[in-house]
């Protein structure tokens, strides 16, 4: 452990020591110097006059970015930095105030000019604080821990305790939500704001805890303090949120009327002292006084409060991307309104909902956070199924918006995690230096096993990670996003015959079709289905293929119904079979599914997507002249076994194409890439590739890799945690979120001799075809049709499948020297021997040819 800890010491430091010079290196380069006055001005400006720069922010600061400056003017530029991100918080733009934010602190970091106390308080607090805000909740709170570590006023540990309890009740984390309420409170005792904020999040704690008399005395008695003290600006701050959940709990015990006044008055404290500013928690009151309205179904009065809290977005937030949750909910919240009087006004609504939701989400940058948002968008979703009518009635236009809604509900963070990489790979300073730390600490990580050495690791990681994400910028470049007329030009170009889904709460699965550009609709209600998938999965594609054999009609009866459940309507032969799946659907493989006595993959190429949005993220779709780059171990410590089919897939390989061998610290750009080696999945559902080093997701992730197709002949490299609205957290996706556009990947144990035939066949029809969909079904039907009626039983088969966009690859046969050597071999051997034999039918010919010329003398 020892060992560990010093090498993460100074591994860490040379990284961060490394990154720093970089950054001073290849940063633009300082001009010329400017006069104090005019950046004293320019700071009076920003402090006064909020108007001076909300419009063009960075235009604002643009006499005095890249000047040489004096540490004085320095420390005037950071607070320059702080103000603006103040003022773009107090007007409810938090993405804008978390860009310079972001940009005092990096700026801070590099010249080490406030002091501590002022760096926690001005920096780090209102930072995580906003993190808070978009539910990015990892980043809020590494760096309140931080920020509570490293401060010695018991002030300033209050108020950061206070805020760390708040972010554990939206990250549903109740207890540590109590525990860091409580600790606030043993670091200040005084009656002021603060402490009324403290019984307020303690209230806030019990209250997701359920407990709630507990609850209600901590709102009492935080009332109590506030109207026993005089109203200023501090105070109206804390007295608002317990106005609010004094409120709540009045509503709860149906005191209705005096629920409302208790909401009259927070609105009525809001306008008093911010007539000008926080309009998004102005908006939040009038959404929950809303709320309290449309419980009682009083839907004039609840209209009304909504469309207040939309004109206070509409006014004063116009983009989508600086959206917040409170928005969506108003939005959410008129569509539930207008469902009881106009549908179309309510599906109007109800996408606005969505489409902000998806753009808002991609301010995420934390895996956990968005995991969190892709839960609370698949309740909206399906709150919007329940109250829009029946899809099977909807015309072409409702329902091609119906499934666009439902993309979006998919892949969110995939589509996130494919931006940032893009990102990532065009910078060459201090992320590529990031990148490679954190590739270094992942690589520590997945080959330890002593608990206390992954727990020190985990926190240099985490450690790591806020600080790669500082560096990131994220909020400095416009967020990419989806866009429903090229969404809807690709389903009518698409040759594909489509069909996407979505599992509603209740298990029941909405089902659409689109063929040539028409869509169809089914709301799948089978009880049990997805317990008989699960259970299919279980019997026939987990350890063993034993259960096929035992009895294939069972299999084949089962096969059917769910393809009949799952596929409706299904033609008898297509070409290429697009599925867009969704949580429980990932674990199945639907070219083993049957259609009277013929698996699915005897007549059409099965192609998966996380979402029919990931399109528009690839400009390229066509990749010419690739040479195959391997990556392969094939023997291995016990207990796992060698692998021998790896050594002749490889050199199959090398025989007939043009191939090279690579580390997997050195991958290689452009080319197919291919992978052979075991897999494992850890008991917490992580999958790790074996090869001379164990490489996880996690570790993939920080890698740069620009390949078109990337094929993992492993096992279970399809394997992992589910992830809501995600797939499957496998190695698999670790490569789809590097923006790759195409990945076959294994969803359970491989069979050697068939896995060796069938990547045989695989890259001989590619060859041919060009298109890697169809060359594995292709693969597969050849495969099948050499095997028994045991030898096709699908274990050995249907665990590879395609994830990915339909491309196309170039790969040509590759005569190799050595072929070409045995080639140049035989033919001076077949030279050889037809020398051989002329010289000696010309000698036999000459001896008898003599003496008979003799006897003629």
């Amino acid at each position: 452990m020892a060992i560990v800890r010093l090498f993460l010491i100074g591994f860490i430091f040379s990284c961060l020591a490394c990154r720093n010079q970089e950054v001073r290196v290849l940063d633009n380069t300082p001009s010329d110097s400017i006069a104090t006055s005019l950046i004293d001005s320019l700071g009076e400006l920003v402090y006064d006059q909020y108007t001076s720069f909300e419009k063009q922010p960075d235009l604002f600061l643009q006499p005095i970015e890249n000047k040489v400056l004096n540490e004085a003017q320095k420390e005037t530029y950071t607070w320059i930095l702080i103000n603006m991100g103040y003022s773009f918080r107090e007007h409810s733009r938090f993405l804008a105030s978390i860009k310079y934010y972001e940009k005092a602190l990096l700026y801070d970091n590099e010249n080490s000019l406030l002091n501590r106390e002022d760096r926690l308080t001005y920096l780090y607090k209102p930072l995580a604080n906003n993190y808070t805000v978009i539910a990015d909740y990892e980043k809020a709170e590494n760096l309140q821990l931080k920020a509570i570590n490293e401060t010695q006023h018991n002030t300033t540990k209050a108020s950061l305790y206070n805020n760390l309890a708040l972010l554990y009740v939206y990250k549903g984390e109740h207890e540590k939500s109590k525990n860091a309420a409580l600790s606030g409170l043993k670091h200040h005792a005084k009656n002021d704001y603060l402490h009324v904020l403290l019984h307020y999040s303690l209230s806030s704690a019990y209250a997701t805890l359920n407990n709630i008399d507990s609850a209600k005395w901590h709102t009492n008695f935080a009332l109590e303090i506030a109207n026993a003290l005089p109203l200023d600006e501090n105070l109206a701050l804390s007295k608002i949120p317990v106005l609010e959940r004094k409120s709540i709990f009045l509503l709860q015990e149906n005191q209705t009327d005096l629920s409302r006044r208790y909401l009259v008055e927070a609105l009525s404290v809001e306008k008093k002292f911010f007539p000008h500013t926080r309009f998004r928690e102005k908006a939040n009151l009038y959404n929950t006084l809303g709320e309290n309205f449309l419980l009682k179904e009083e839907f004039t009065q609840a209209k009304a409060c909504f469309e207040k809290a939309k004109k206070l977005f509409d006014e004063h937030v116009t983009s989508p991307s600086i959206s917040s949750y409170t928005k969506i909910s108003v939005l959410k919240n008129l569509g539930l309104v207008y469902a009881k009087q106009h549908i179309d006004s309510a599906f109007y609504h109800f996408e606005q909902a969505i489409e902000e939701d998806f753009a808002f989400q991609q301010n995420i940058t934390s895996k956990t956070s968005h995991i969190t948002g892709n839960k609370w968008n698949q309740q909206l979703l399906s709150l919007v199924f329940n109250h829009i009518g029946n899809p099977e009635n909807f015309s072409q236009a409702k329902l091609i918006k119906l499934l666009w809604l439902t993309e979006l509900a998919k892949g969110r963070m995939l589509w996130n995690d494919i931006n940032r990489t893009t990102f990532w790979e065009s910078d060459t300073t201090t992320l590529s230096q990031g990148m490679k730390a954190l590739q270094q600490l992942y690589l520590i990580r997945d080959n330890l096993t002593d608990s206390s050495d992954l727990t020190e690791i985990n926190h240099s990681i985490q450690s790591m990670l806020t600080d790669f994400q500082l560096e990131e910028r994220y909020f400095t470049r416009k967020v990419a996003l989806p866009n429903f007329e090229t969404f809807q030009r690709q389903l009518r170009d698409s040759l594909s015959l489509t069909y996407s889904y979505f599992i509603h709460p209740d298990s029941t699965l909405s089902i659409f079709k689109i063929d040539r550009g028409q869509i169809s609709y089914i709301r799948q209600k089978s009880v049990g289905l997805l317990d008989s998938i699960i259970q299919f999965k279980t019997d026939y594609f987990s350890t063993s293929p034993h259960r096929f054999n035992n009895n294939p009609k069972h299999y084949f009866a089962s096969a059917q119904y769910l393809k009949n459940q799952l596929l409706p309507s299904l033609p008898c032969r297509y070409s290429t079979l697009r599925l867009s799946l969704h949580n429980e659907l990932y674990i199945l493989p639907f070219d083993a599914l049957r259609e009277s006595d013929r698996f699915l993959v005897e007549d059409f190429d099965i192609q998966y997507v996380n979402s029919l949005l990931i399109n528009d993220l690839y400009p390229n779709t066509s990749f010419h002249d690739l040479q195959i780059s391997i990556l392969y171990r094939d023997k291995y410590p016990p207990p796992l076994a060698d692998l021998h089919f790896v050594r002749k897939e490889v050199e199959n390989l090398q025989l007939h194409y043009k191939t090279r061998i690579f580390s997997y610290q050195d991958l290689p750009t452009p080319s197919i890439i291919h992978i052979a080696a075991h897999t494992v999945v850890t008991p917490q559902q992580e999958a790790r590739l074996l090869l001379h080093q164990a490489i996880s997701a996690d570790q993939l992730r920080y890698y740069h890799i620009n390949s078109p197709l990337v094929v993992l002949s492993a096992c279970n490299t399809a394997s992992g945690n589910l992830l809501p609205s995600e797939g499957l957290e496998s190695i698999n996706r670790a490569f789809l979120s590097k923006g790759i556009p195409g990945v076959m990947a294994t969803h359970w144990f491989a069979s050697d001799d068939a896995m060796l035939g069938i990547m045989a066949k695989f890259y001989e029809e590619l060859t041919i075809h060009k298109k890697p969909i169809h060359a594995l079904a292709e693969a597969k039907r050849k495969y099948l049709s050499e095997q028994s009626a045991l030898g096709a039983n699908p274990w050995y088969w249907a665990n590879i499948a395609y994830t990915g966009i339909d491309i196309k690859v170039d790969l040509h046969k590759y005569t190799s020297l050595q072929q070409f050597a045995w080639k140049i071999l035989i033919a001076f051997l077949v030279l050889g021997i037809c020398l051989y034999g002329i010289l000696r039918f010309t000698k036999f010919k000459n001896k008898h040819y003599k003496p008979h010329h003799k006897h003629q003398k």
